[in-house]
């Protein structure tokens, strides 16, 4: 009976050693479990690469001319005046003298023609020759011209502009004289209207003086809106010799001769001034020489 149990026992506790065997292999499970991903890293989106950022293309700097262009010299104060003289006789000249007629001349007819003549000659200087040749005849007179900053002719509205500011003073005056009496008591509102529009027209032309004064270019108030410089102008052959231009032309030969007969003036009242202060140089040193002989005199008698 003892071999019996014996051989039952060991039986029984046969199959232990295959347990003890089974261990490395769940072991050897647990990384193939892991290696599979499960749904949660599925789940997780995929980061993607941020796009490199577009690098901007650097805008080029306009160019922007500013000032006189080098190869130009401003007009001189001589040839301003006698582009001033001479547009002022065109412009205003004849219509000054249809004024007069119509002031004492009682006839319907020479009212009209003096009228007319006045208007067509202004317009002409102002609008068509401008318009047509790019200067007005005080600027063919005096051999000036108006550039921008960058050498080129100005717009034609500038040419206008500036040549109505005394056009714009005289009707401004007019309208002034005619309606200062509506100032009183008793005044009409459209008087007093037209008197405040004259005066603002007549200050068009002393603002455009301050602005002149004011800048070393001598550039007014449609200049520096226009950013325009008037300068010397040097006939060149591409503009061509004939026809009205060469005319036009020609008129610089007469302020030629005037700027000339000018600067002989200067140079004369320079002369003149410097011979001046010689003379009253001379006389104070002969003065003092005068004082010093009498106070050596004095003190000679003083010591006898």
């Amino acid at each position: 009976m003892g071999l019996l149990d014996k051989a039952n026992s060991t039986t029984t506790n046969a199959p232990a050693p295959a347990a003890t065997t089974a261990v490395p292999l769940a072991e050897t499970a647990v990384p193939v479990a892991a290696a599979v991903p499960t749904a949660q890293t599925v789940a997780q989106p995929v980061a993607k690469p941020a796009k490199a950022a577009k690098a901007k293309k650097a805008k080029k700097p306009k160019a922007r001319p500013k000032g006189l262009p080098s190869e130009f010299e401003i007009a001189p104060a001589t040839a301003r005046f006698i582009g001033s003289l001479s547009n002022f006789i065109i412009n205003y000249g004849l219509l000054i003298g249809a004024a007069f007629v119509v002031v004492f001349v009682n006839s319907t007819v020479a009212n009209s023609a003096s009228i007319l003549g006045a208007m067509a000659l202004y317009v002409l200087n102002v609008f068509v020759i401008p318009v047509r040749f790019g200067r007005n005849v005080g600027q063919f007179v005096s051999r000036t011209k108006y550039i921008n900053a960058s050498g080129n002719p100005p717009t034609k509205i500038h040419a206008v502009l500036n040549s109505m500011v005394g056009f714009m003073f005289l009707v401004g005056g007019c309208l002034v004289m005619f309606n200062m009496s509506e100032l009183g008591q008793g005044g009409e509102t459209n008087g007093i209207i037209r008197f405040a529009v004259g005066v603002l027209l007549m200050s068009l032309l002393i603002i455009d003086r301050q602005f002149k004064r004011a800048s070393d270019l001598n550039q007014g108030m449609f200049d520096r809106a226009f950013a325009t410089y008037l300068v010397k102008h040097a006939p060149v052959a591409s503009e061509g010799g004939v026809g009205w231009g060469a005319r036009l032309d020609s008129m610089g030969d007469w302020g030629d001769r005037l700027a000339q007969r000018q600067l002989e003036r200067q140079e004369k009242a320079a002369a003149k001034a410097a011979t001046k202060a010689a003379e009253a140089a001379a006389k104070a040193t002969e003065d003092a020489d005068a004082g010093s002989d009498s106070e050596v005199a004095e003190d000679s008698d003083n010591d006898a």
